[in-house]
């Protein structure tokens, strides 16, 4: 006997399923991406940057390979770079 073949319905919930998923794994691996620069950055000294004062450390850094964000980047690149205020940003 033939198999059923699969509804449009059935293949959508299943391809839902696996972009949430991929969406969540996605996630997982941001963060541990993030907490590998972070360790980077620290063992690098940025700590005694700032919040603000790293930012802008790694702005300056990107404008030499032509300002172009790495892969993962959700927010807008601020144009602007402003000197540190030391205090701000550091929470």
């Amino acid at each position: 006997m033939a198999k059923k073949k699969p509804s449009a319905l059935d293949a959508l919930t299943r391809h839902d399923e696996e972009q949430r998923l991929l969406d969540s794994r996605r996630e997982e691996l941001r963060r541990a991406a993030a907490l590998e620069l972070g360790l980077i950055a620290l063992d690098a000294g940025g700590g005694a940057l700032g919040a603000e004062g790293l930012r802008q450390a790694i702005r300056l850094a990107l404008q030499g390979n032509g300002g172009e964000p790495a892969a993962g980047r959700t927010r807008p690149r601020d144009e602007t770079i402003q000197p540190a205020v030391k205090g701000e940003g550091d929470a």
